[in-house]
């Protein structure tokens, strides 16, 4: 099943995303959609948040509380929820504030779910 297909059913899901965005271990793109022509800032933002999915995994090891599997970022406009897949993989959600967070992270974790299988 192609990536862009269950980017784009995530963005259909959660009506106020702008973009998702699926990315290997070194931030590089795997695949994204976006509501908007210019994918540049969306493929920024989705290293960035391997950057953080690094730090803050290291931290939750660190603490013995298990491994991460998602956080969210919240900021005044936006939302960037990340979830975690297998092999240092992870797939990215940037939504226009206010979102419904719990039906964004469900539809997050259900793409992330039949993502982690094609890659597996």
């Amino acid at each position: 099943m192609p990536f862009s297909y269950l980017l784009t059913n995530l963005l259909v899901d959660v009506p106020e995303a702008i973009g998702a965005i699926f990315l290997d271990y070194d931030g590089e793109t795997v695949d994204f959609v976006t509501r908007h022509g210019e994918p540049f800032d969306l493929k920024v933002e989705g290293a960035y948040q391997g950057i953080f999915t690094r730090q803050v995994g290291s931290t939750v090891d660190t603490a013995g509380i298990g491994s991460l599997e998602c956080f969210v970022i919240e900021g005044e406009e936006l939302a960037t929820l990340t979830h975690v897949l297998p092999d240092g993989y992870y797939v990215v959600l940037v939504a226009r504030r206010p979102v419904a967070r719990a039906r964004a992270q469900h539809h997050l974790h259900q793409t992330a779910k039949m993502i982690a299988r094609e890659i597996e």
